[in-house]
């Protein structure tokens, strides 16, 4: 007599039932935790497909007919992001909301269903984000409240776009509001000394220190930087990609994200192309002639097909948290109090304004989307060049009226009557 075959563990397991089969399948909810169910059908099969239709609801994955608003937060939370954000948005994108998801929204209302949800209890929510530790012993930061709220609001504009909701309570609720930081830059001081520490020390990192402060790239421009985007003939880079850490969707994989360049940058007024200083060549090409001895010295084990500009030193992705710890150790090696990355772009726009270069051309060079974020951003530097605004003034008026007065001549303004002077001053 032939033995049925053994289900595997997380199966679920049949009974005999009168005229068909009980089904008693485990399950696991949106906030991962694992029940049971238990399903009745004539046959196996349609036993399996029922247990699989309720899975599917638990996991916020629902046919058109069976999306409405008495489902919970946490089941459309899962059904928005599989329908409405895997693949129409970045990949980094999907990954941000999918970690903002697991980490904040389900867990804090994704019990609540999602016609309860109110103004009120959102602000509480967001209340309550905002005493959550980050896990350095501190707080989360209100900018990352911020785009909780950020992913809530995108959520629920899509449940009132398709007709699930009647209004976004989201529009009403409060929040955090985030307090503008002072941009950190390099004072000319320091500019000057780890421009001429990195240049002495020589290195493929220190040489990346130093194209970050000549052109003011973001981390993930700079890293995910190949060769075949730099052309010395014409002297330019172009900067049309990023290196991100995306999902690795191998479930064998020793990671859960992985190193990919997308073939995208911030914005899309971040792609652009930026001429080459002589300085930023000669730093470019020291570069290669580095990559080229570790090349030979390597043999196959380099990655010649990644084709970077700053890689480790057998080629591949640089590690932007090893990038990191490399940067403070030569900040406290040249005496320098400790700067992040990202204020090498702000110092780099700086010492273009101090040339007085327009600021039009500047936020192009950033690769801002718009001008009003340089104006934005920099705000604190703008004010030393409006002296210059001033001084203009100046020599317009005395062009005007001929004089050597700085300001419109005594004699051209209108004079008041002595007994009208006597009379103010009483």
């Amino acid at each position: 007599m032939q033995m049925a075959k053994r289900r595997r563990n997380g199966e679920g397991c049949f009974s005999k039932n009168g005229n068909g089969f009980d089904y008693r399948y485990p399950y696991k909810d949106a906030l991962g935790n694992t029940h049971y169910g238990y399903a009745y059908g004539k046959t196996k099969e349609i036993c399996i497909a029922k247990a699989e239709k309720r899975k599917a609801e638990e996991l916020g994955i629902y046919s058109d007919e069976d999306v409405n608003e008495n489902m919970l937060t946490s089941q459309w939370a899962n059904n928005w992001f599989e329908n409405y954000v895997v693949g129409h948005v970045k990949v980094t994108t999907i990954s941000d909301d999918r970690s903002i998801l697991d980490k904040h929204i389900i867990p804090g209302i994704g019990h609540r269903p999602l016609n309860t949800l109110t103004a009120h209890r959102l602000t509480l929510f967001y209340k309550e984000c905002s005493k959550k530790s980050n896990g350095r012993g501190g707080t989360l930061d209100p900018k990352t409240v911020k785009n909780i709220r950020a992913v809530v609001n995108r959520m629920l504009e899509c449940a009132c776009d398709i007709g699930i909701l009647k209004e976004n309570p989201n529009l009403r609720a409060k929040y955090p509001k985030c307090t503008k930081k002072e941009t950190q830059i390099l004072c000319p001081e320091d500019y000057d000394k780890l421009v001429k520490y990195c240049i002495e020390q020589g290195t493929q990192w220190d040489m990346l220190i130093v194209f970050f402060l000549c052109i003011g790239t973001r981390l993930g421009e700079a890293l995910g930087l190949q060769w075949s985007k730099v052309n010395f003939e014409k002297r330019e880079i172009r900067i049309c990609q990023q290196l991100q850490a995306v999902p690795d969707n191998n479930k064998n994989a020793k990671y859960k994200y992985k190193k990919e360049i997308i073939d995208s940058t911030k914005t899309k007024t971040s792609n652009r192309t930026i001429s080459m200083s002589q300085p930023v060549e000669k730093i470019l090409r020291h570069v290669r002639a580095l990559q080229a001895v570790n090349k030979m010295k390597l043999g196959q084990k380099y990655h010649r097909d990644l084709d970077l500009v700053f890689p480790r030193e057998d080629g591949y992705f640089t590690c932007d948290t090893t990038f990191r710890a490399f940067v403070n150790k030569r900040l406290a090696e040249a005496g320098i109090e400790h700067h992040k990355i990202h204020s090498f772009r702000h110092s780099c726009a700086t010492s273009l304004f101090e040339e007085k270069i327009d600021i039009k051309k500047v936020s192009a060079w950033l690769g801002h989307s718009c001008i009003g974020i340089t104006l934005d951003t920099y705000t604190h530097i703008l004010p030393h060049h409006l002296e210059e605004v001033a001084q203009a003034q100046d020599n317009r008026f005395k062009r005007i009226f001929s004089s050597n007065e700085k300001d419109i001549p005594d004699e051209m303004l209108p004079q008041r009557e002595t007994s009208q002077q006597d009379d103010l001053g009483a």
